[in-house]
């Protein structure tokens, strides 16, 4: 914001008057201020860039939004709000399935455009992996990388889906890529729905019907398990 342009907006907040543009009057106006800025604006001060005066006026209740890259946990739900909004604006269209290896890919990036950025690697897996599987290779070569990926081939062995292990970690997602380059027939959703049903009850039974402590488990809020579990019909440790 240019310097002239604080000094009218401080005027503003001090006097709460208006003169529009061609106007001859002033008129009293009535708002709540709600600033934004990716500056640090107490060295902007210093710098003389910042009015002292007017940030000392907006600084009442600052806010300090983390970046992307310092809570990639909220990766996974953010890209789920993002796919229901897209696909809902746009119906036609398949959405990409982003597996466990894809989000631990994303989470190790750095993030530098933030929600923006996230928001245009989506775009290109709708466009580039529609209806598809996205692993963590897809992540690195063909969303950050933006190279095209490889022609899907003609058949494939479905595998079966993973049994949740007490001990030890889950396996690799990397050994599902050759079997899901291609989905044809298969009912993906219903499969992957099956895999996190099979997982969510694994952490319910070894942590005694425990929610909170099957959510730390399974590294999900309470709240999002729970959400989980009435969408799935599983009652265990829940009221009824």
């Amino acid at each position: 914001m240019p310097l002239a342009l604080q000094a009218k907006l401080l005027r503003v907040l001090e006097t709460r008057r208006i003169q529009r543009l061609g106007g001859t009057s002033e008129q009293t106006v009535d708002f709540r201020l709600v600033t934004a800025t990716h500056r640090d604006l107490s060295a902007a001060v210093e710098k003389g860039d910042f009015r002292a005066d007017l940030f000392f006026r907006i600084s009442v209740f600052p806010l300090a939004v983390p970046s992307l890259a310092e809570r990639t946990a909220d990766i996974p739900l953010i890209l789920a709000r993002l796919i229901a909004d897209h696909c809902a604006a746009n119906p036609a269209l398949e959405a990409p399935h982003f597996d466990l290896g894809a989000l631990r890919a994303l989470a190790a990036h750095a993030w530098p455009g933030n929600i923006r950025e996230l928001k245009n690697v989506l775009m290109r897996a709708f466009v580039m992996l529609p209806g598809r599987m996205v692993t963590a290779r897809h992540v690195r070569d063909n969303l950050l990388g933006m190279a095209m990926p490889d022609p899907e081939t003609d058949s494939f062995a479905m595998p079966e889906p993973p049994a949740p292990q007490a001990k030890g970690d889950l396996p690799d997602p990397s050994q599902f890529h050759d079997a899901l380059t291609r989905l044809g027939d298969i009912d993906l959703r219903g499969y992957i729905r099956d895999i996190e049903v099979a997982l969510i009850e694994a952490a319910l039974d070894k942590r005694q019907g425990n929610v909170a402590q099957a959510a730390d488990a399974l590294r999900l809020r309470r709240t999002t398990l729970i959400e989980k579990m009435k969408k799935f019909g599983i009652r265990r440790g829940l009221a009824i």
